[in-house]
């Protein structure tokens, strides 16, 4: 396959990666405007966006699946994720902290959700951040942040140095997020449907996007030591 080609195809699988970063925080942002909306289906909006990051991580697992096992990838692995990651970074900040984000994914939405949810689809509910490092809800949501990320990642990364264990690594990913799943459900959603009940949901909404934000700086030395340190090619 000619190697253009694939470069762009690598682009694409990263740019698809930090476009699931990103609403992965904007459903967060979502779900606290629903007092504030006042109509429930402000939830259906946030759920599909989160939905919409899920998909988007899976295509990006079958692109990567192909690109590694088909050994076509012009970057190799860790660096996509690298990008991925750094990229996801900055993109996360710019959301959390530039007023400008908001009309970008105002036009997202009226493109991907007016559709099916009408009125609440053409809403922007992008709003200001101020980050809280210092809750128990920030550092159990940097914990499901890891095992989700963690689950997609390190299958890839150490099926490069390890091939002979790699469907074992896949199945580790799928117990990471069955532990994610457990944290968010039992902990995470409890906490904030509580604050939503008590009218306290955008201090909860901070301190699980601040996790995520967190998780992602460790995300990105992670990639780093790996890449630098132990040579993943």
């Amino acid at each position: 396959m000619d190697s253009n080609l694939v470069s762009v195809f690598e682009l694409v699988v990263i740019f698809t990666l930090v476009g699931a970063q990103v609403f992965d925080v904007y459903a967060v942002m979502v779900r606290a405007k629903v007092n504030v909306d006042g109509t429930t289906q402000v939830l259906a909006v946030a759920n599909w966006i989160q939905y919409l990051a899920r998909i988007m991580n899976m295509v990006s697992v079958f692109s990567i699946s192909l690109l590694l096992e088909s050994k076509i990838s012009t970057i190799g692995v860790p660096a996509m994720f690298g990008y991925s990651m750094c990229l996801g970074l900055v993109m996360i900040a710019l959301v959390c902290k530039f007023s400008f984000s908001g009309p970008v994914l105002k036009a997202l939405q009226c493109i991907g959700f007016t559709p099916v949810f009408g009125a609440p689809g053409k809403k922007a509910y992008w709003w200001y951040v101020k980050f809280d490092f210092f809750s128990r809800l920030t550092w159990f949501s940097v914990l499901v942040s890891l095992f989700i990320n963690i689950a997609i990642i390190m299958p890839f990364m150490l099926s490069v140095k390890y091939p002979e264990v790699r469907m074992t690594l896949a199945y580790t990913g799928q117990l990471l997020n069955f532990c994610a799943s457990i944290i968010m459900f039992t902990y995470v959603d409890r906490v904030f449907f509580k604050a939503l009940d008590a009218g306290n949901e955008f201090a909860c909404a901070r301190r699980i996007i601040t996790g995520k934000l967190i998780a992602q700086v460790v995300l990105v030395f992670g990639v780093f030591c790996f890449y630098v340190v132990l040579g993943g090619e």
